[in-house]
């Protein structure tokens, strides 16, 4: 079946030549059908795809020959609705706009059109789409099924999911006949299914072979555009699903799409039952107006309390993560699923060589059984890699206690962490409690700011480590236990122990593994990584998608100093999702003590390559500092005379940076 009525190029003549024999079988067809079987079978012939699309138009009898294009338009309301709602359309506004730019003088007009055949926007030459607009009809909102316009290039791609050109009087409509219309299909690339139209038209005297290929050429990008975008919505939902699974480790975790086909389950039940809930589940009203809610529901004859999370794409629902809690179930495992470890070695992230250099000392770390001091700023990830150490060590099996010391009165520090029996104390809990020493046993306890922790406490802190054994509170029962501790802190402990605020004893004990985390200021390379990091996380949580950060967000995101390291960097992530339009993260959407930053001069004085590169080094740091000179030159490790004298070598002075 011959889609294009030439392969060859058609000079000027003998497109004037074929249009009049074209005509001439269309009015045989239509007004005297007797003759169609007597006309010559030449280049004139009329095509199998041409001759069933005319077949298929006859059976419309509200339709005639005569018809001046579409017949059917949807109101202003209606398309507004449906542009809206179409993400292919959005998704596919770069490419279709860069083709109207290149075809903006070239007498042709590209249209969109959705799957029903609706045309939803024109790009291209605009004198030429007014022309087609005016004589046939094909405006905005005009529909161009071949139930509304009979035989036509977009309706006749409708029904064979194929590339169809249709040349002047092969078209149903006698006022189409000025016209060369190219159409393709935007199908699914995973599901083929049809999800929209491209035609590119012009008129009979500015037909080109190329035509077609240029149409099919456009649609190639946009399906392209398409797989990359779903690839990266599956890619969410993926996650979505190991995040589910690794916090409801004693549930059924069911993943399925936007037609409610189980995408992922973690349960070997017959999945009969739960593929018709989630059929159900998706066909609920409530999911058009609610992103998260709970219901009971019976499966295989239990009762289950679900609850469901809408996954949206674009502000499109594209999946549902649901999780099924048996009623009634009471395990150990379960109520201690919080105590699992939340991050593993590959949540480091980052490509500095301090981060490598990091990573390398908690994987070996990781493999070993000793204490470890994780020692740096707030906010640089402490606990993060306390977590990582746990999860990568043959103890990951069993529980992470943390333990923050500064966030604990000190009288209540001992039976947090060692426990007390029942009356131990006045206003204890009348059946005792177990400290966080046992939670642990078998596992890790991780003590946040130690270099809190009360003199007082640190003995009895140093006792268990050594001893392996614990007693609680108002007791005299030894309790053995197997515990590895991690303790952090921000503050110098070797100075503290000077001070007299922390005990030799317990800082040797503890710092079998010394891991310093670096400031993020120093590791500037890596921010843009944890920008994204933090945005994918940010996208998992909301289960809402996707985020981008435009260049100019970004460098202003590398060049801020971070004195809250990465939680501080974390925080901005979230604020500037919250205030992001249409899901752009520019500078506008970031706090705005960050997107205020201070600009330095540009100085007009030519220097050579190597001088270039160290003049960006040492302004980054300055930057970084806030312009606070000793601490930039701290950072790279030169004095300030030096940092001035370099500065002034390069045609720079300090005074007008400040």
């Amino acid at each position: 079946m011959s889609l294009v009525p030439f392969s060859d190029p058609v000079s000027k003549n003998d497109i004037i030549l074929l249009r009049k024999k074209y005509h001439e079988k269309w009015k045989n067809f239509f007004f005297n059908p007797l003759q169609i079987g007597q006309q010559p079978t030449e280049l004139t012939e009329v095509r199998e795809v041409i001759l069933q699309s005319w077949n298929r138009s006859k059976q419309y009898k509200d339709l005639n020959p005569m018809i001046q294009g579409s017949v059917k338009n949807i109101s202003d309301e209606e398309l507004k609705e449906i542009r809206e709602k179409n993400e292919v359309f959005h998704l596919a506004q770069p490419v279709l706009k860069q083709a109207g730019q290149e075809l903006s003088n070239d007498k042709h007009v590209l249209m969109f059109c959705d799957s029903d055949g609706i045309i939803l926007d024109h790009y291209g030459d605009m004198p030429v789409a007014r022309h087609i607009g005016n004589s046939v009809n094909a405006n905005n909102g005009a529909q161009w099924s071949e139930r509304w316009a009979g035989t036509n290039a977009i309706g006749a791609s409708i029904i064979l999911k194929q590339p169809v050109q249709v040349f002047s009087s092969e078209h149903f409509s006698h006022s189409c006949h000025d016209w060369v219309c190219s159409s393709a299909p935007i199908l699914d690339p995973l599901t083929s299914e049809l999800l929209g139209i491209i035609n590119l038209s012009t008129t009979s005297d500015s037909y080109h072979t190329l035509s077609m290929m240029k149409t099919v050429g456009i649609v190639n990008q946009i399906e392209r555009s398409l797989f990359h975008n779903y690839y990266q919505a599956r890619e969410m939902m993926q996650n979505i699903y190991i995040e589910a699974i690794s916090k409801w480790k004693n549930q059924i975790v069911i993943l399925c799409n936007s037609k409610g086909k189980i995408l992922r389950i973690n349960s070997d039940l017959q999945v009969d039952e739960i593929t018709s809930l989630m059929s159900r589940t998706v066909e609920n009203n409530e999911l058009t107006t609610k992103k998260e809610w709970e219901d009971e529901v019976t499966l295989h004859g239990s009762q289950y309390r679900a609850i469901y999370k809408k996954i949206l794409w674009y502000d499109r629902f594209i999946g549902l993560i649901s999780i099924l809690e048996k009623k009634n179930r009471i395990s150990h495992s379960t109520a201690n699923h919080n105590h699992y470890a939340k991050y593993s070695l590959q949540s480091l992230v980052g490509k500095s060589e301090a981060i490598k250099s990091t990573v390398q000392l908690a994987r070996v770390a990781a493999s070993s059984d000793s204490n470890v001091l994780i020692t740096g700023d707030s906010g640089t990830g402490k606990e993060l890699v306390a977590s990582a150490i746990h999860q990568a060590s043959n103890r990951s099996d069993f529980p992470f206690i943390a333990l923050n010391c500064a966030a604990i009165p000190k009288d209540l520090l001992p039976s947090e962490l060692f426990g007390y029996v029942a009356g131990a104390f006045t206003g204890a809990n009348p059946k005792g409690s177990i400290g966080k020493f046992e939670l642990a046993n078998k596992g890790t306890l991780f003590l946040d700011e130690l270099g809190d922790m009360p003199l007082d406490s640190q003995v009895q802190l140093l006792r268990v480590i050594q001893e392996q054994e614990i007693i609680r509170i108002g007791d005299k029962k030894r309790i053995p236990i197997d515990v590895r501790v991690i303790a952090a802190t921000n503050k110098n402990l070797p100075e503290e122990i000077v001070a007299g605020k922390f005990r030799k004893d317990l800082y040797y004990r503890l710092n079998v593994f010394h891991i310093e985390l670096p400031a993020l200021r120093h590791r500037s390379e890596d921010v843009p990584l944890l920008a994204e990091n933090f945005v994918q996380k940010l996208t998992i949580k909301k289960h809402h998608g996707p985020y981008h950060i435009t260049d100019e967000a970004m460098g202003i995101l590398r060049n801020h100093s971070w004195p809250g390291n990465i939680r501080e960097l974390e925080n901005a992530m979230e604020y500037a999702i919250n205030f992001s339009a249409n899901g752009i993260l520019t500078p506008e959407s970031l706090p705005k003590h960050i997107h205020k930053q201070q600009t330095l001069p540009i100085n007009t004085v030519k220097i050579n390559p190597v001088n270039q590169a160290e003049l960006d080094w040492i302004i980054s740091a300055l930057k970084r500092s806030r312009m606070n000179v000793t601490d930039a030159a701290k950072e790279l490790n030169m004095s300030r005379s030096t940092l001035y004298r370099k500065l002034k070598k390069m045609g720079y002075d300090i005074k007008s940076l400040k």
